[in-house]
């Protein structure tokens, strides 16, 4: 009976979920590999981030984090890099 009431409850409950969203950031100072791969590691480690890529060539970051996340703890992350970072873009993921 329990095993019935939870596949009811799983198929007839509204399904929410959470869209994550592409924050673009410029980041100044970055002059190699070893910068990237800097910034790249510290956005990796911080809270909540799905996924991060940096890039020498743009001199951005593109991080994919939950809607609602708080940027600026992406800005914190990059600034103890001894780079600095402002928010570009901000957009929601096609799901």
């Amino acid at each position: 009976m329990k095993r019935l009431l939870l596949a009811a409850l799983i198929l007839f409950s509204p399904l929410t979920y959470a869209e994550n969203v592409k924050v673009v950031i410029d980041v100044k100072g970055m002059t190699c590999p070893l910068c990237v791969t800097s910034v790249n590691q510290v956005l990796r480690k911080t809270d909540g981030v799905i996924k991060a890529k940096a890039s020498l060539k743009t001199k951005q970051a593109e991080v994919i984090v939950p809607e609602g996340y708080n940027v600026d703890q992406l800005l914190k992350s990059i600034d103890k890099t001894g780079y600095s970072g402002t928010v570009n873009q901000v957009m929601k993921l096609e799901s």
